[in-house]
């Protein structure tokens, strides 16, 4: 920090903008004033973005449709996915509903062929929604509160001779917001990185593993 200080004229006050041009300019002198430089922009620049900037693609969001039954195979499915927190939807995938945490299903005997909307209606997660053109700064401290850390993002559609209605785009994460301000992606040990770039982004590839042991041999 100190290096990055020494870098600004002492005594001259810039606008967030301008120090954010500063910052681009200067030439770090090793990896860790680097990292600290993009932290430093990725929060700078967190007011100026949206969160159609760091929208997750929804059909590569790993999801779960309602009127599955909690068996084995979808238990298994659900367990390899790696996802703690996994949205669920109605006829189609922009018909979200529910979300589900893996910690719901503690209690759960796959023997029991249990239908997920039993679960999801005791322990009623409401998945919330926010618009396409919300700052990330303000949907940082929306997360930060706590009550959720997923959202599906939506912008009225005005298109069209029909009245208007709420388009569901794509979904964000609190994780996606962390990534904007560190610019790094965040990887955990079950992830196989493909690759990340604001709206091309293709998601992380989980690494299977084998809960066949587990399976009833009866079945």
């Amino acid at each position: 920090m100190i290096l990055i200080i020494g870098l600004l004229e002492i005594g001259t006050v810039y606008n967030r903008e301008k120090l954010v041009e500063k910052l681009k300019v200067t030439e770090p002198y090793n990896n860790l004033v680097r990292e600290e430089l993009n932290i430093i922009q990725g929060a700078l620049e967190l007011c100026t973005k949206m969160v159609e900037d760091v929208m997750m693609l929804m059909e590569n969001c790993f999801m779960i449709k309602s009127d599955t039954i909690l068996d084995f195979n979808t238990m298994l499915e659900i367990m390899e996915s790696g996802y703690t927190c996994i949205p669920i939807y109605e006829e189609n995938r922009s018909n979200m509903t529910d979300i589900l945490y893996t910690k719901d299903l503690a209690f759960i005997n796959p023997d029991d062929c249990t239908p997920l909307k039993t679960i999801t209606k005791f322990y009623s997660h409401p998945i919330h929604a926010i618009f396409h053109d919300t700052k990330l700064n303000t949907m940082l401290e929306e997360f930060k509160k706590g009550k959720f850390h997923l959202a599906i993002v939506q912008k009225v559609n005005s298109e069209g001779e029909c009245n208007s209605f709420c388009e569901v785009l794509r979904l964000v994460t609190l994780e996606d917001v962390i990534e904007e301000i560190i610019k790094l992606e965040i990887l955990y040990e079950s992830d196989q990185f493909i690759g990340n770039s604001n709206q091309n982004w293709v998601g992380n590839q989980k690494k299977k593993q084998d809960f066949s042991a587990f399976k009833d041999p009866r079945h």
